[in-house]
């Protein structure tokens, strides 16, 4: 949530080493709103086939920085104090950064 808004109904945690490590690459869609990725600073776009947008939160939750309209075959520079990244699909957020974001676990 953002300043009571819902960002992403139905986000995923990945967990798994595989889940963790394919991410976005080789889909066209996925069944979440978002993945959610704990303790990662750096990811790349290889393989991927359709743009995606992210987001570096920090372990206060502070947005530290928003990417948006990641193409293939790009690597993104680190966000060395980020806890959580959230890739989502679609048009980019309007948020800003050390806005604070909630996360609900359902």
């Amino acid at each position: 949530m953002l300043n009571g808004d819902v960002l992403f109904e139905r986000a995923r945690v990945m967990n798994s080493f595989f889940e963790r490590m394919s991410g976005l690459m080789f889909k066209k869609e996925i069944d979440a709103d978002a993945l959610v990725f704990k303790d990662t600073c750096w990811i790349h776009s290889f393989f991927c086939v359709i743009p995606f947008n992210v987001l570096f939160i920090g372990k206060d939750f502070k947005i530290l920085n928003h990417f948006t309209k990641i193409n293939k075959n790009k690597i993104l520079p680190p966000v060395w104090n980020a806890k959580y990244t959230i890739e989502y699909l679609g048009g980019p957020l309007k948020i800003s950064l050390d806005d604070k974001i909630e996360i609900i676990k359902a």
